[in-house]
């Protein structure tokens, strides 16, 4: 990479939560038995990881709270426009499309983790329903996480964002160039 700086975007706390959660997802996915004790515990590291997170994107860092990279109707449809027109917005944190991805992903690990909890419960809701809709939630997560990662990928390529690298170290190398629409 050429001339650049490196600006502070990920605060350590998004980055423990980012790759913690990336290894437990690896476990009860991919590893784990499900329904096993080791699933459940796994599971319910998860739920607490997701609350931290939750309770840091309304008061933590800049960059981590929610209300900064919220994709908003109209945050989206400049981004878009402004790429369809061959301009690409550089953000330091989250792009509006990023931002969606983020909200889904969420939603899937929530999902997932309180039907898992839920499945405890079963009786109370009838036949395999909980658990029908936890493999739902597992498998909806799943396809989240291989789009978001094919996204990264495209996105560091197209812009030269260090995406990866920043999410291990908390900064981004930004060329000097350039112009920096989420800059804070």
């Amino acid at each position: 990479m050429g001339s650049s700086n490196e600006i502070a975007v990920w605060d350590p706390l998004i980055r423990g939560f980012h790759w913690a959660t990336v290894l437990l997802c690896l476990l009860n996915l991919f590893i784990l038995e499900e329904g096993e004790r080791n699933h459940r515990y796994v599971g319910y590291a998860l739920a607490g990881l997701l609350l931290l997170r939750i309770l840091w994107g309304l008061v933590g860092a800049d960059y981590a709270r929610f209300a900064q990279w919220f994709p908003t109707p109209a945050r989206i449809t400049r981004y878009l426009q402004a790429t369809l027109q061959g301009k690409h917005p550089y953000y330091l944190g989250h792009n509006p499309l990023g931002a969606l991805m983020v909200l889904l992903l969420l939603g899937c690990l929530v999902g997932t983790a309180v039907t898992g909890i839920m499945t405890g419960y079963e009786q109370l809701f009838g036949d395999d329903l909980i658990e029908e809709l936890h493999e739902i939630f597992a498998k909806a997560l799943q396809i989240a996480i291989f789009i978001h990662v094919l996204a990264v990928i495209v996105l560091d390529r197209l812009t030269r964002g260090d995406l990866i690298r920043a999410m291990i170290t908390g900064r981004k190398r930004v060329p000097t160039e350039t112009e920096i629409t989420d800059k804070r």
